[in-house]
């Protein structure tokens, strides 16, 4: 098949499943005046992202008791009738980074609830839009983050560790400002943590040898200055050297070497998002929070480094429902 062939194929078979989806929600739940009509632009019509889509599609098919209209279209699309898909949708669902990006910076009305989409690109949207939009265009912008409460984090971590490890903790341009919370919810879990601010202008190297000489534990907190596919190779090597396991921020980062992480899987991330859209859809007039954590998460620990370390009988199942207990308790 040639590339053209392929990709026409594509094209085709994601125009049938957004009109498809469209079907199923419509006659599933019958056609009504007061219809929410959702769009969804997915940065690229594949993998995590049509995960996402499915999960969405699914669960609204499953708990909604009112009508909801999904619409797909790619981000090609919406480059090109971005007006026009404004003034038709009540809510905008950009999936992924780019498609926030782009969605972010239209000058349209629409609320957009953004998913699957990091913490640090949406912050560096929301200011690049504020610095280009003139003061009277105003827009209810909201995002499910794909990154994890950083409660959640210290939970797993003391749950492996206990209270008598020192939690070594780096800080990025990115991360630095969330120090003060940071702090207050280790002081909450009678944690000893070592904070470093991590300056892009000076050595790495150097700057993560001071911070792993005074630490037991290293948390890494998805922060791309520190984070990056340049430097993992080289974080994950000097804490196995020193003996200094990491608790990791996503799945790919355990399989890559971190002991163990929490993390939301597209699934989930769907999900939590088509409860936001029953969420509207129940209740116009209810306000998303600008920033919302995920709601569901798994664990995922990385055996072969959890056995180097002494683990031999670690749960990731057990781990996540213990946390999720101790996030229960905290409400």
């Amino acid at each position: 098949m040639s590339t053209s062939t392929a990709a026409g194929s594509r094209a085709a078979s994601f125009f049938r499943c957004c009109v498809v989806l469209c079907l199923l929600t419509f006659v599933s739940l019958g056609a009504h005046a007061d219809a929410l009509h959702v769009t969804l632009i997915p940065s690229r019509d594949n993998g995590a992202y049509q995960r996402v889509i499915d999960a969405i599609a699914a669960h609204i098919d499953k708990q909604s008791q009112h009508t909801i209209l999904l619409k797909i279209i790619s981000l090609d699309d919406f480059r090109q009738h971005s007006a026009e898909v404004d003034q038709t949708a009540d809510l905008l669902i950009p999936i992924g980074i780019r498609a926030t990006d782009r969605v972010i910076q239209h000058a349209g009305s629409t609320p957009i609830l953004a998913t699957l989409v990091p913490r640090s690109s949406f912050n560096a949207n929301l200011k690049k839009r504020t610095a280009e939009m003139p003061p009277d265009s105003p827009r209810s912008i909201s995002a499910i983050l794909l990154d994890q409460p950083i409660s959640r984090q210290l939970n797993l971590t003391q749950l492996l560790f206990g209270n008598v490890k020192r939690i070594g903790i780096p800080l990025g341009p990115d991360s630095q400002s969330m120090r003060d919370e940071i702090e207050r919810i280790a002081r909450q879990l009678k944690l000893s943590i070592e904070i470093e601010n991590i300056e892009p202008t000076e050595n790495l190297i150097h700057q993560l040898s001071r911070l792993l000489d005074r630490s037991d534990v290293l948390l890494a907190l998805p922060d791309p200055a520190i984070f990056n596919r340049r430097n993992v190779r080289y974080i994950l090597l000097s804490t196995y050297r020193k003996r200094i396991p990491v608790i990791g921020f996503s799945q790919s980062y355990v399989k890559a070497g971190a002991l163990a992480a929490t993390y939301s899987s597209p699934e989930q991330i769907g999900k939590q998002t088509a409860e936001a859209i029953i969420a509207l859809q129940e209740k116009p007039a209810y306000k998303f929070s600008a920033a919302i954590p995920p709601k569901y998460f798994s664990v995922a620990i990385n055996k072969q480094v959890a056995r180097s370390f002494g683990y031999t009988d670690l749960s990731a199942e057990q781990l996540a429902r213990q946390i999720s207990q101790l996030e229960r308790e905290d409400q």
